[in-house]
């Protein structure tokens, strides 16, 4: 059993993509590690405010990704964090992110933290090797992402 925030977030996703995020985040307790997903899906709208963020809002840049161009625009991916054992501190950076990177990579998951673009906690799950533009198509087209 995951925790209520990871769960919620995780209701968001597709199921499959959801049951991963289960199983990273029950591995990585296993090894100690107090991870969360805190965020599932995001709306088209959210992700053009995120990607706005550190352009013509204020912050830091966190994503290359305007809507439709994110994969969780389509339940296909999840964010997680570290956080402190007592849940109280949430940490940006730690080497835990690797250590879940690898449980992630081992269940099929592709992790951000591979990237150019480094996102270490952003994981999705793409088991036919579809393309983004793929994605969003069969996505509009109310089509199965799994099939």
């Amino acid at each position: 059993m995951v925790d209520e925030r990871s769960e919620k977030n995780l209701a968001t996703c597709k199921p499959p993509v959801a049951e991963l995020g289960r199983v990273l985040i029950t591995a990585a307790k296993e090894k100690g590690i107090n991870a969360k997903v805190i965020c599932g899906s995001r709306s088209y709208a959210e992700q053009n405010d995120l990607y706005a963020q550190g352009r013509t809002l204020p912050g830091k840049i966190v994503t290359k990704a305007k809507g439709g161009q994110s994969w969780h625009n389509f339940g296909m991916a999840f964010d997680i964090g570290i956080f402190s054992p007592d849940g109280k501190k949430y940490y940006g950076e730690s080497a835990a992110y690797q250590v879940c990177g690898e449980i992630g990579e081992k269940l099929g998951l592709e992790w951000g933290g591979d990237w150019d673009f480094v996102d270490e906690p952003h994981f999705q799950y793409n088991p036919k090797g579809y393309t983004l533009a793929q994605i969003r198509e069969r996505h509009e087209k109310g089509l199965d992402l799994f099939s």
